[in-house]
């Protein structure tokens, strides 16, 4: 009897900026080739995702979708789907989901849609996710509540975590000193890092004004702001009228970010508008750093308050600032909240257990 041949899977991620959906695409790849699924990742030519899959040895096709009525796009999804025999279409942007659902019934193809978003969906996104997606990844459970409030059907819906490379965010890897040295952080510093697309809804005015309160009874606090982003001068400005400018150090765009969680003693995740999930989060706790987190969407599913991190309402700053001045004054307590985090992603968000999760999904719908 002739085995069946691999599954062969195209993956789409056709946004411009690298985030954390990004980082999803490069993780789930290598993940489901490894599980003996063929993988196609479709993204734009010359992005960071496109040259991390390039080095990790991941077939590639240059697709980048400008809008919905970016029709050439559609011609060349459906042109790779064709050529290399492509079984399942997998989208992450919301661009990509009509796309697919016509490509894919026009070619008898199976259609998958991962959802990181956590706003409700459109009337008519909603009927054709119905009518013409086949199954739904929420990547937490409060992203699926918002999904079933819009009128899906629970069983056509999976939550799957999203995960982080266990061999990559590793503290051991990274010497920390050469770290903190490359943010100019001086030993006795201590580092707070906020990491991540530098946008409004991401707390980082709530967080400044926070680390000025406390960094005026604790001079050895830093703030360090790693990433890039529309709201970045707002926050400059920000700090310079505050009179902290030379304690708050930016960045820019950083290609190995785990050099900054490293570097840092806490890291604090402010955000203040819709968090599916939280992948910044899960990095930090990764490289074993204590996390301070605002209490909304998805991250309360990986934090537990007092265990593995801590949790505050967003834009409480107050809240937030006693949480720096509690990890900066008790050391000992940041250690612990830390190593509790490392064996939390370790036992739940690592990438081996989201691999075998999806090509799980995958495999039942090819039945």
């Amino acid at each position: 009897m002739t085995a069946p041949r691999p599954i062969n899977v195209l993956l789409l991620y056709t946004g411009k900026h690298w985030s954390g959906i990004g980082s999803h695409g490069a993780v789930l790849a290598r993940g489901l080739m490894k599980k003996g699924i063929n993988v196609i990742l479709g993204c734009p030519r010359g992005g960071k995702l496109y040259k991390e899959a390039e080095a990790l040895g991941i077939a590639l096709r240059p697709i980048g979708l400008k809008n919905l009525m970016d029709f050439a796009s559609w011609y060349r999804i459906l042109r790779v789907a064709r050529r290399d025999n492509i079984d399942i279409i997998c989208a992450n942007l919301g661009k990509e989901y009509w796309p697919i659902a016509v490509i894919c019934r026009a070619l008898g193809l199976k259609s998958v849609i991962v959802r990181h978003q956590m706003n409700r969906l459109k009337t008519l996104t909603n009927r054709l996710i119905k009518g013409d997606i086949d199954k739904i990844i929420a990547v937490s459970a409060a992203v699926k509540r918002t999904l079933i409030n819009s009128g899906i059907a629970e069983d056509k819906i999976e939550v799957i975590y999203n995960s982080v490379d266990l061999s990559r965010f590793d503290p051991a890897r990274v010497n920390r000193d050469e770290a903190r040295a490359s943010i100019g952080a001086a030993p006795n510093d201590i580092v707070i890092a906020s990491v991540g697309r530098i946008t409004q809804d991401k707390g980082g005015l709530d967080l400044l004004y926070a680390f000025k309160e406390a960094a005026d009874g604790n001079p050895r606090l830093r703030l360090v702001f790693a990433g890039e982003g529309p709201f970045q001068s707002v926050l400059q400005t920000e700090a310079a009228e505050l009179s902290c400018s030379g304690a708050v150090h930016f960045t820019g765009y950083c290609g190995d970010i785990e050099r900054v969680y490293c570097a840092a003693d806490i890291v604090a995740v402010p955000t203040s508008g819709l968090e599916s999930f939280g992948m910044v989060v899960i990095e930090a706790m990764a490289m074993q750093r204590p996390v301070i987190a605002s209490d909304v969407g998805g991250i309360p599913e990986i934090i537990t308050h007092g265990v593995n991190g801590l949790l505050f309402f967003p834009t409480d700053r107050a809240t937030l600032r006693a949480c720096i001045c509690e990890l900066a004054a008790n050391p000992a307590r940041a250690s612990e909240l830390a190593a509790a985090g490392r064996d939390t992603v370790i036992e739940t968000f690592s990438d081996g257990a989201f691999a075998d999760k999806f090509a799980d999904v995958l495999s039942k719908l090819m039945l």
